[in-house]
């Protein structure tokens, strides 16, 4: 089984209910309840976001272009250990923790 892990390209907060953080160039598949962590902070996923044409966790169709793009998707965290400042997120892997 592939580890999840995703490229953070962008992120926000849904007032009460949590922070989104926007994904390229994912690996694996996503579930709720999966601890991940960036640099040295952890989170929990509440909540696997779905493409609205294909209605998976992460997408692989190609842009309104016909040109290829890296596998996307979104998730919805809890933050565990302190959330990570934006400029220390912005680009950063976040990937299952394992340990």
């Amino acid at each position: 089984m592939q580890v999840f892990r995703g490229r953070v390209s962008n992120m926000f907060v849904l007032p009460n209910r949590g922070h989104v953080r926007q994904l390229t160039q994912v690996q694996g598949i996503p579930s709720k309840g999966m601890t991940l962590s960036i640099r040295d902070h952890r989170c929990k996923v509440v909540e696997v976001g779905k493409n609205t044409t294909e209605g998976k966790a992460v997408s692989t169709r190609s842009c309104l272009t016909g040109q290829r793009v890296a596998p996307y998707g979104h998730v919805l965290v809890d933050w565990i250990s302190g959330e990570p400042a934006p400029n220390e997120m912005h680009g950063q892997w976040i990937q299952e923790d394992i340990s």
